[in-house]
């Protein structure tokens, strides 16, 4: 029953992280700038264990698109080994960086293209957990360019007009 629920709230992370980053490359400058600095055509896969959810998605050169299956073509890829370590992290109790510290993900591909969706990811995590949990995370805030109720509610109408 845990491991089920585990990955209900994995695989709900993953969507909404996906919609934040893409959400994001309009409401905040750095954001942008990461993506922009993207090469067309670069996936991206973030696995979180063995027969866990997983996020498959392409840079298009106007934004993250979600891939239904693993991208046969070499990626970057970020692969956490285990689900505990993947619910540890998208449930905001433990950064990337430390997580990779503890040696519980593994990555793949240009380092470079890797740190990118890092810093992505840990902007995304700024705007969706409230601050006295980011501050415990991360090593520096940055400064919030949109109110992270707005990301919210653009997040919630891209869910419902089937956006991601």
């Amino acid at each position: 029953m845990r491991r089920t629920l585990q990955k209900i709230y994995l695989s709900a992370a993953l969507r909404l992280v996906h919609a934040a980053i893409c959400e994001l490359q309009s409401l905040d400058k750095a954001a942008e700038g990461e993506l922009l600095g993207l090469p067309v055509g670069l996936r991206y896969a973030i696995c979180t264990g063995h027969g866990a959810p997983a996020l498959f998605v392409e840079w298009d050169g106007a934004g993250l698109r979600r891939l239904r299956e693993e991208p046969a073509q070499k990626c970057c890829r970020v692969r956490i080994k285990t689900m505990a370590d993947a619910f540890i992290l998208l449930s905001g109790r433990m950064s990337l960086a430390h997580l990779y510290a503890r040696h519980g993900l593994v990555v793949a591909g240009e380092i470079a293209d890797v740190m990118r969706l890092a810093r992505l990811v840990n902007l995304a995590e700024c705007y969706l957990f409230p601050a006295f949990i980011t501050r415990r995370i991360l090593p520096e805030l940055p400064r919030l360019q949109a109110s992270p109720l707005r990301l919210y509610a653009r997040v919630f109408f891209g869910f419902l007009t089937n956006r991601y």
